[in-house]
């Protein structure tokens, strides 16, 4: 009878083991009334040691990624499989709520598989086919949305959603195929553009620098200025050697200086021609000073 005991008392002890990465729910269960009962939390590596009728629900709390293949009908009435890899990861301290509340390590089947799917099925039907390919991660973003909302407050973080292996008919491939090289032509014009709109602007404003130096030089470009460019000439010209210089004399006072005429007309700029000049280097100067366009995008 003591050795019937002795036996009983050894099958009833238990040391309970919870790996790395686990979260142990630590429970007592009574030989022979009552009910499982609470204990303790656990994260591994870690073990109770011997212990009297305890027993441990392990659950994993590391960040796992949980795939689900769609084949879908699209709002435009067109079947498109794809799948989607969604990166969950438990709270850390949360085991006792995950065991009692979410099913315990059956917590993705039981509470997040069908709410997951639901939530992908109500975002991708509502967007095209080309949608679901060309605006990928604006269709992720609000699948992510939707989950983060669906389950704040509990321990379940979304941390990631993606969508990936996607697959069409083959009119649709083609669709798409040419929608993607529309869109990549536009791109290289809008680069075109933009880069021959800043060459130009940086050319238009040279050639206003130029205009507005001329304009100096020419207000100043008086009588006396040319006679003083002429004694320089001269003078250059004296210091070369077997050169005869004959000076005649071109004014009433007999200076051999060049005849300057001013009865010529000059064009006086107005105002308002001051205004438009103006008007027109500040908006090409704006046009200037925007960054320069990436480089080209890839055909």
């Amino acid at each position: 009878m003591n050795n019937l005991i002795l036996l009983l008392a050894l099958a009833s002890c238990t040391n309970p083991d919870v790996p790395q990465g686990f979260e142990g729910y630590i429970y007592n269960t009574p030989l022979l009334f009552g009910k499982m009962e609470y204990r303790d939390s656990l994260r591994g590596p870690a073990t109770t040691g011997v212990s009297w009728r305890l027993y441990t629900i392990n659950v994993d709390m590391r960040a796992k990624s949980y795939k689900e293949d769609f084949q879908l009908l699209t709002h435009d009435n067109l079947n498109v499989s794809f799948e989607v890899n969604t990166r969950i990861k438990l709270q850390d301290g949360s085991v006792k709520d995950i065991v009692e509340k979410w099913g315990g390590s059956d917590w993705y089947e039981w509470n997040v598989k069908e709410q997951l799917r639901t939530i992908v099925r109500e975002q991708v039907t509502r967007v095209s086919a080309t949608d679901i390919q060309l605006e990928t991660p604006k269709v992720r973003q609000l699948i992510l949305e939707k989950l983060t909302a669906k389950y704040r407050g509990t321990p379940i973080n979304i941390e990631s959603v993606d969508i990936g292996q996607i697959q069409f008919p083959k009119e649709v491939a083609a669709a798409i195929s040419r929608k993607i090289a529309k869109q990549q032509e536009l791109e290289r014009q809008d680069y075109v553009l933009a880069k021959t709109s800043k060459e130009a602007a940086i050319r238009v404003l040279e050639a206003l620098k130029v205009a507005k130096q001329q304009r100096i030089i020419s207000s100043t470009l008086d009588p006396l200025y040319v006679q003083q460019r002429a004694v320089q000439v001269y003078r250059t010209l004296s210091a070369s050697p077997n050169r005869t210089i004959v000076m005649l004399p071109t004014t009433p006072e007999g200076t051999g200086l060049p005849q300057v005429l001013t009865e010529g007309k000059r064009k006086i700029l107005t105002p308002a021609d001051e205004q438009l000049l103006a008007d027109m280097e500040a908006r090409y100067m704006k046009v200037a000073k925007q960054p320069a366009p990436p480089a080209t995008p890839a055909p």
